[in-house]
């Protein structure tokens, strides 16, 4: 059986478990955060998780500021300076303020999210902004550099500046 502590212990470990119901990954970033000094982290494996499954993890969370708390605790800080990134978003939710976490230097990539995957709902919109190095959480870990070549940082999207659309999508 599933508990939340198991769960949170396969998280740390870099784990998912995608049968999971939705409701209890609240629960587990809670416990998560509750016990982070108790616990042992990989924090290598947990950001390869996070890049992989972060968009399933934020939607069943849906909280983005316990999403953020655990992020800021649980993966590899970043060591650099600032940088010009951008972000390919959903449009709903860039209308209701929640930018999302990832982003990358390189246009094309976010204009392949913003175009594809995250405009299917609502279109999409290619963001740009700058964030400082104080913004930026996580640098791009081998999974997102070598083998997706997204160059995925992750950002606190709270302390990034002058977010800008360059571009918006219809419905994909």
């Amino acid at each position: 059986m599933c508990t939340i502590k198991n769960l949170a212990l396969q998280f740390c470990e870099g784990e998912y478990d995608y049968e999971v119901k939705d409701d209890v990954w609240p629960k587990v970033f809670e416990y998560l955060l509750e016990n982070e000094k108790d616990l042992s982290v990989n924090k290598e494996r947990v950001h390869t998780l996070w890049t992989v499954n972060g968009g399933h993890l934020r939607r069943n969370v849906d909280n983005d500021d316990l999403v953020l708390s655990v992020l800021l605790n649980f993966l590899p800080k970043y060591d650099g300076t600032g940088l010009v990134l951008y972000r390919g978003e959903c449009k709903f939710l860039y209308d209701d303020k929640k930018i999302g976490f990832c982003w990358t230097p390189e246009v094309e990539v976010a204009k392949g999210f913003a175009s594809g995957l995250n405009s299917i709902e609502s279109g999409g919109v290619l963001l740009t902004a700058y964030a400082p190095s104080y913004a930026i959480i996580s640098s791009p870990n081998k999974h997102s550099a070598n083998q997706m070549q997204e160059f995925e940082y992750t950002c606190n999207p709270n302390f990034l500046e002058n977010i800008r659309i360059l571009e918006t999508f219809g419905k994909f």
